[in-house]
């Protein structure tokens, strides 16, 4: 299955900033002058519209890639980058830090890449064993992998790791009972 475009609704809200922002001096310019040249309706209206419109759209290709504004439309042909292959050096800087039982670092490096991107299952189960195996907080890190079970479908691989790892901490927990 092809990936799609990624929809950045960010720019529809430039565009109309852009627009709102050309549109009013133009109606108030086009609107004396089109009164005294007896075509208000042209010259107020019309006029002000199309080089608002016209201008604000150039703004924002300018201002973006092409195919982010094509995405918008479904257009774009280039699909954005799986957050797996764009925080790949993230991930394995976590992972070094885990096997190192490096804990404090880890977390501290998982947290930031959470903040980036807050439901990212990786980072989220990165999180949920250094919680698990580095702190003991078996709560957290239950919380952690519930949050992948929610986020991902039930045949992807992160969260069959979500799954365990939820039975993992309740076997965990009930040998420190």
């Amino acid at each position: 299955m092809p990936a799609k475009p990624v929809q950045d609704l960010n720019i529809v809200g430039d565009f109309l900033k852009f627009f709102i922002i050309l549109l009013v001096p133009f109606v108030i310019i086009g609107g004396v002058w089109g009164y005294f040249q007896r075509a208000l309706l042209l010259y107020g209206i019309g006029y002000p519209l199309i080089y608002s419109i016209g201008i604000s759209m150039i703004i924002i290709v300018i201002n973006n890639d092409i195919n982010d504004v094509l995405g918008l439309f479904g257009l774009g042909n280039k699909a954005q980058l799986s957050l797996t292959v764009k925080h790949a050096k993230a991930i394995q800087s976590i992972g070094i830090l885990i096997g190192s039982s490096n804990f404090n670092e880890a977390l501290k490096k998982v947290n930031a890449l959470l903040k980036e991107e807050p439901k990212f299952p990786v980072a989220l189960n990165m999180k949920g064993q250094i919680l698990l195996e580095g702190f003991s907080k078996y709560q957290e890190a239950r919380i952690c992998f519930e949050r992948v079970l929610a986020a991902t479908d039930e045949g992807d691989e992160q969260h069959t790791l979500a799954d365990s790892m939820i039975v993992e901490c309740y076997s965990m927990e009930g040998e420190t009972d």
